[in-house]
């Protein structure tokens, strides 16, 4: 079952565009609906409603959520491998490899999140075999991800200049 929008919805358009599959649609000014067929109950829509007009599929209504406490994702560095199977299943192009200038680090690449472009949609949290993407809000990010524990190579270049 998908994410719906009821009549108190004032077509902002807010939720279209944050939308990963474009599954809402609607005119402006006016009621938007969502398509259940390419809802993937990711939620990004409700953290942006004004209005709280969206409800997820248990029928609770999703809260507006400051820019500050919404969902995205973080990479544990120590547990990415830079499969890229995330940045291949992102709907927001926001995954990226870096290399990695660790001696300490097992692995040549790790993903960064490009946070700008990121919904917290958890696409890439569910495609991840290693358990190594996570999707919390910023306001509730756990210590053991808060800090980045792995050196890399795009960081010391841009300090350098």
């Amino acid at each position: 079952m998908a994410f719906r929008i009821i009549e108190s919805c004032t077509g902002c358009t807010a939720c279209e565009k944050r939308c990963p599959t474009k599954a809402i649609s609607g005119e402006r000014k006016e009621l938007f609906v969502i398509d259940p067929v390419l809802c993937i109950d990711c939620g990004a829509c409700g953290v942006v409603c004004p209005e709280a007009a969206i409800y997820d599929t248990y029928g609770a209504p999703q809260e507006l959520l400051k820019k500050n406490q919404r969902p995205y994702a973080f990479v544990d560095e120590l547990a990415c491998t830079g499969c890229d199977k995330c940045e291949e299943r992102c709907p927001f192009d926001c995954l990226h490899l870096a290399r990695v200038d660790d001696p300490n680090s097992p692995y040549f690449e790790v993903m960064e999140v490009e946070e700008s472009k990121c919904t917290g949609c958890k696409e890439c949290e569910k495609a991840c075999p290693y358990d190594a993407i996570f999707v919390f809000r910023k306001d509730q990010l756990p210590d053991w991800l808060a800090t980045s524990k792995v050196r890399k190579a795009e960081s010391e270049e841009a300090e350098a200049a």
